[in-house]
């Protein structure tokens, strides 16, 4: 039997136990209490290094981005100070001589009366001298491609369309120009043909109500393609290839030289 000094003897033994094993548990929580808060100062300053590096790197694609808009404005105000400069110089070309405006009359007369012929012995809607010409440039020093309707002549009941003939780009006819500078000719017997080869220009036509057309690219005297002489239907049945052929046949060498003239030159006509 346990008697009284023995029993107290292990209750304090069994008291100072619990008391350490307390101590060692508090300061177990303290350790990790003190991990954790260690652990979060840690991810804390490593997010915040990693957000001064991604606003480091924003910062240099910003003033990367900065300086590659500010080059290319440089070079859209050097592209567009040339362009004014390639105006200027157009504008500064010197006006005609009387003698270079008459003998342009001369040719510009003498083209009108050749077309009105074959207006009238092809029995077309509309003959016409397209030419071709530079339209300034783009912000990249690259000349636009544009053609200007010179001469014209229409039957009776046809509107003209000169006037609304300026400056257009090739592309708005690109089909047809593409013809005329490879195969030096174009035929479209029915616009309808167009409608699976180049629907702009198939649009560009059935609003004027073209059925039909007809082309010859003009050379100069280096066989260069200027531009093309056009016969024009309305009515696609009045379109007779033969009879076309036979005219310009005997027109056409006249005409392409006097288009090809220089007005500064005496011609007698």
């Amino acid at each position: 039997m346990i008697d009284v000094a023995t029993l107290t003897a292990l209750s304090k033994l069994l008291f100072d136990g619990l008391a350490i094993l307390i101590v060692f548990i508090l300061y177990i929580k303290g350790n990790q209490k003190r991990d954790k808060e260690y652990e979060a100062e840690r991810e804390e300053q490593k997010k915040r290094k990693e957000e001064l590096r991604e606003k480091n790197n924003k910062k240099k694609q910003e003033i990367k981005k900065e300086n590659f808009n500010l080059n290319a404005r440089r070079e859209a105000v050097e592209n567009y100070n040339s362009m004014i400069q390639d105006i200027m110089k157009g504008v500064s070309k010197k006006h005609l001589t009387p003698v270079e405006s008459k003998n342009i009359g001369k040719i510009e007369k003498e083209i009108n009366d050749i077309i009105n012929q074959i207006l009238l012995e092809t029995g077309a809607s509309r003959v016409c001298i397209v030419k071709y010409h530079n339209g300034n440039k783009d912000m990249t020093g690259k000349s636009f491609l544009k053609m200007s309707m010179t001469n014209e002549v229409v039957n009776l009941g046809v509107a003209p369309m000169m006037s609304d003939f300026r400056d257009l780009f090739r592309s708005l006819l690109a089909y047809w120009c593409h013809e005329i500078e490879t195969k030096e000719c174009c035929i479209i017997s029915d616009t309808e043909d167009l409608k699976d080869i180049d629907i702009t220009m198939y649009q560009y036509l059935t609003v004027r109500n073209i059925e039909a057309k007809y082309g010859i690219g003009l050379k100069d005297k280096d066989g260069n393609i200027i531009g093309f002489i056009c016969i024009e239907y309305l009515n696609k049945s009045d379109f007779d290839l033969k009879k076309i052929n036979n005219v310009m046949i005997k027109d056409f060498p006249r005409i392409e030289t006097l288009v090809s003239l220089d007005g500064g030159v005496e011609y007698e006509l």
